[in-house]
């Protein structure tokens, strides 16, 4: 009578699994240097920084480190820490709205009759629609972007009209962003801030020849 058919494990069988407690490992089954070639099917080989084999298993959590440990479990957690507080510095945010500190007063207005669409770069004017940036606003207004409304540009700061409340706020040039850009091959200065098309706009200082002029004639005496 044929016997019965049964599936191919997909993960490293416990029969295969290395007695650790010796200095060279071996297979509890095969009684051979670990991993036998039973369970080199279901691993994959990786070197250590410390330099040891370790093995990790293709279809499950399971990994090995060959030899002794080259860190403690002290090590991990504090490793584990390290990233997580710099994940954090990195990337900041405030937690689920209703969790949000008080929104402070700010004045509400109805919407401005301002419309504006910039033409190149520089083109700033009450009624450009923008996005405010994460951490442009107070945090009460959470720490996503907001469709918000030029009111009046200026630097550092420029006052703007946020859809979502109607509030009116001053934030910083350099947390607003143009919105509405053309959908294909929109030109570079559409990815620039309201602070670098302010600073692209102003007039370049007009250049004192003065001091050149006295160099040239000695005699020469300034007005």
């Amino acid at each position: 009578m044929a016997t019965a058919w049964t599936p191919r494990p997909i993960r490293l069988p416990d029969s295969h699994l290395p007695h650790t407690s010796e200095s060279a490992w071996q297979c509890r089954t095969c009684s051979t240097a670990w991993p036998c070639a039973t369970a080199a099917e279901y691993l994959t080989q990786n070197r250590c920084n410390c330099g040891a084999n370790s093995y990790w298993e293709k279809n499950g959590p399971r990994n090995w480190h060959v030899g002794p440990s080259c860190y403690t479990a002290a090590d991990a957690v504090l490793q584990q820490a390290a990233d997580l507080r710099a994940s954090r510095e990195a990337h900041p945010h405030y937690p689920p709205s209703h969790y949000y500190p008080p929104k402070p007063h700010r004045p509400k207005w109805p919407q401005p009759a301002h419309r504006h669409t910039p033409a190149g770069p520089g083109d700033i004017r009450p009624g450009t629609w923008t996005w405010v940036k994460p951490g442009g606003l107070h945090p009460g207004w959470g720490d996503i972007h907001h469709l918000a409304m030029v009111v009046w540009p200026g630097l550092p700061k420029a006052t703007v009209w946020l859809i979502l409340d109607g509030t009116v706020h001053d934030v910083r040039a350099d947390h607003l962003i143009l919105s509405g850009q053309p959908r294909k091959n929109p030109a570079r200065w559409w990815q620039w801030t309201i602070a670098q098309h302010l600073e692209h706009a102003q007039p370049e200082p007009a250049e004192n020849r003065t001091a050149d002029q006295l160099e040239l004639f000695p005699g020469l005496k300034p007005v």
